[in-house]
């Protein structure tokens, strides 16, 4: 059962990012264009830096997400469709970090199911309907670190 869910929140990640890049339905000349914003930010994890994890803020009165992943520093740098609105406002936040069983990540590309990636962080950071991350980002955007703790 607990495969089954990871399995499901794998999915809907991908699903919600392949949105954010693919649109809703509108067809462009062209691929969509990913414009970075003015949100960065670090990660850690008990200290450390966390690289590789894929941080998600989500504006709560708008339908848009904004992702970027961690280096190996445990930077991040939001990016979203450009000329779409900008996030701004209060954001919950969600930062997962699926890894296969030998403890590496997925390689590019590949979805985590096919690869039995599981999901390294708790659901408190990691799920967002559980998340207990978030981020009031102004007009201008801004610097959001986010130490997290494995217990």
């Amino acid at each position: 059962m607990r495969r089954l869910t990871i399995e499901m929140k794998s999915c809907r990640f991908v699903m919600v990012l392949g949105m954010l890049v693919v649109g809703c339905g509108k067809r462009s000349a062209g691929p969509p264009v990913v414009a970075t914003l003015p949100i960065q930010g670090r990660v850690t994890l008990d200290g450390k830096p966390l690289a590789g994890a894929d941080v998600v803020f989500m504006p709560v009165d708008a339908p848009l997400v904004f992702a970027g992943t961690t280096k190996e520093d445990g930077s991040y740098q939001l990016a979203g469709l450009a000329g779409k609105a900008t996030c701004k406002g209060n954001c919950r936040v969600t930062i997962s970090r699926m890894l296969k069983p030998d403890g590496s990540p997925p390689p590019p590309g590949e979805p985590p199911a096919i690869s039995f990636a599981v999901e390294s962080l708790p659901p408190r950071y990691s799920m967002a309907n559980s998340t207990e991350l978030s981020a009031n980002v102004p007009e201008g955007g801004g610097t959001f670190n986010f130490p997290l703790k494995s217990k």
